[in-house]
C-alpha cells in the first residue's frame, strides 16, 4: 500500500465526522483508481453515494466527481473522465474551494495534454497554479507532471527536468507512489516519443539511445517492482518501440506481438494497424520481405489520421522506408510527400507549444510556489 493511501485510511479510521469520512473515502477511491484497483474504487464511491448522493455536501460531491473522473480515465480512458473532472472544477470554483479547483484543474490539464488540446491545457495549468497552495502536494505533483511532459514534447529537456524534480519532491513528501511512478514512466515515454520522431530526419546517436534506454529500464524496473496494472501494457510498448530505434528488429517483433494483447491504450496514440505496420517494418529491415508483404495491410498515412501528429510522422516515415525497399508497398514519392507535410505540422506544433509554455518556465514561478531543488 502506498504511504498516501495508508495515511488516508488511517484518517478514515480515526474520524467520527460523517462528512469528513465521506471526503476521505472519495479521496481513497481516487487513489485506488490511480493504482489500478478499479473494483475497490467503484465500491467505495458507491458506498459514499448511498449516503451523500443527493448533494447534501458540496465538498463531498466534488471529491466524488473527481474520483469518478479518475476511475473513468485510468480504467478505460473514457471521455466521461473529462466531463466529471470539469464538473468538479466548475463546482469548486462556485464554492470558492481552492483545493479542489487546483487539483481538478491539474487533472483536467493532464487529460487535455493527452488529447493534444494544448490551448485548453495551458488554461487549466494556469488556473491550477493560481489556486494551489505550497503544501498541497497532490495538486503540485500533478501540475508538475503535466508541465514536465509538455516541456519534453516541446523539446526543452532542461525545463522538463526541473518540473520533474519539483513533482518528485512533492510526491515523495506526500508518500504518493502513483505520482512517482507516473513521473518515471512519463519521462521515458515522452523522451522516446520525441526521439522516435527526430529519428525520421537523422539517426539518434548512440549516447542518446543509451540515455533513453536507461529511462525505459527505470520505468520497466519500477513496473516489475510495483506491478501497477494501469501502466503495464504501456511499459511493454515503450520497450518494443525502443528496440526498433536500437535496430533490434527480431526481438522488437516478438515484443510488439505481446503488446497487441494489452489494454488499455488511448486511441490517439495506439492503433492495431500501427502495430502491424511496425511488425512489417521490422521484417523488411531484417530482409524478410515475403513474411512482411504476406501480412502487410494496404495502408496509407491517412489510416492513422486519428493518432497524435508525432505518431503520424513516424507512420509516414516507415511507409516511405518500406516502399524504398520494396515497390509493392507503394509509391516512394507519395509517402515522402506525406512525410514532409506531416513533419512541417509537427514542427509547428512543437514551436506553438513552446510559446504557450513560456509563462511556466521554472524561473517565472514565484518563490512561494517553489520547493528549493536539491
Amino acid at each position: 500500500m502506498s504511504q498516501l493511501l495508508a495515511r488516508l485510511k488511517r484518517g478514515l479510521d480515526r474520524s467520527v465526522d460523517p462528512l469528513e469520512r465521506a471526503e476521505l473515502s472519495a479521496q481513497i477511491a481516487g487513489n485506488l483508481a490511480r493504482l489500478g484497483r478499479f473494483d475497490e474504487a467503484r465500491k467505495v464511491v458507491g458506498v459514499v453515494r448511498e449516503q451523500f448522493g443527493q448533494g447534501q455536501s458540496g465538498r463531498v460531491t466534488v471529491w466524488l466527481m473527481l474520483a469518478e473522473g479518475l476511475i473513468h480515465h485510468f480504467e478505460n480512458l473514457s471521455p466521461v473522465a473529462l466531463e466529471r473532472v470539469r464538473a468538479a472544477q466548475v463546482l469548486g470554483l462556485a464554492m470558492g474551494y481552492s483545493t479542489i479547483v487546483a487539483l481538478a484543474s491539474a487533472w483536467k490539464a493532464h487529460i487535455e495534454f493527452e488529447r493534444s488540446d494544448f490551448e485548453s491545457m495551458v488554461l487549466s495549468v494556469d488556473l491550477a497554479r493560481k489556486n494551489v497552495g505550497a503544501d498541497e502536494h497532490d495538486a503540485q505533483a500533478r501540475l508538475a507532471i503535466v508541465l514536465s511532459n509538455a516541456f519534453m514534447i516541446a523539446g526543452d529537456r532542461d525545463q522538463a527536468q526541473l518540473w520533474f524534480m519539483h513533482g518528485h519532491q512533492h510526491a515523495v513528501i506526500n508518500g504518493d507512489q502513483a505520482s512517482i511512478d507516473a513521473l518515471v514512466y512519463n519521462r521515458a515515454a515522452f523522451l522516446l516519443a520525441r526521439f522516435r520522431t527526430l529519428n525520421c530526419m537523422a539517426p539518434i546517436s548512440m549516447e542518446e539511445l543509451v540515455s533513453v534506454r536507461m529511462e525505459v529500464a527505470s520505468a520497466k524496473n519500477l513496473q516489475n517492482l510495483i506491478r501497477l496494472a494501469a501502466l503495464q501494457s504501456h511499459v511493454h510498448l515503450l520497450d518494443a518501440r525502443l528496440q526498433i530505434l536500437e535496430s533490434k528488429f527480431d526481438s522488437a517483433i516478438s515484443a510488439l506481438r505481446v503488446v497487441r494483447e494489452g489494454t488499455p491504450f488511448a486511441p490517439h496514440n495506439f492503433d492495431q494497424k500501427f502495430i502491424e505496420l511496425e511488425v512489417c517494418f521490422c521484417q523488411l529491415m531484417l530482409g524478410q520481405q515475403h513474411e512482411a508483404l504476406l501480412h502487410f495491410p494496404s495502408l496509407s498515412e491517412s489510416e492513422f489520421a486519428d493518432l497524435d501528429i508525432d505518431e503520424r510522422v513516424v507512420a509516414a516515415w516507415m511507409l516511405w522506408k518500406m516502399a524504398a525497399i520494396d515497390a509493392r508497398v507503394g509509391s516512394v514519392g507519395d509517402y515522402w510527400s506525406q512525410f514532409e507535410a506531416l513533419w512541417s505540422k509537427y514542427r509547428e506544433m512543437c514551436d506553438s507549444l513552446a510559446r504557450r509554455l513560456l509563462p511556466f518556465h521554472w524561473a517565472n514561478c514565484p518563490p512561494s510556489f517553489r520547493i528549493p531543488l536539491s
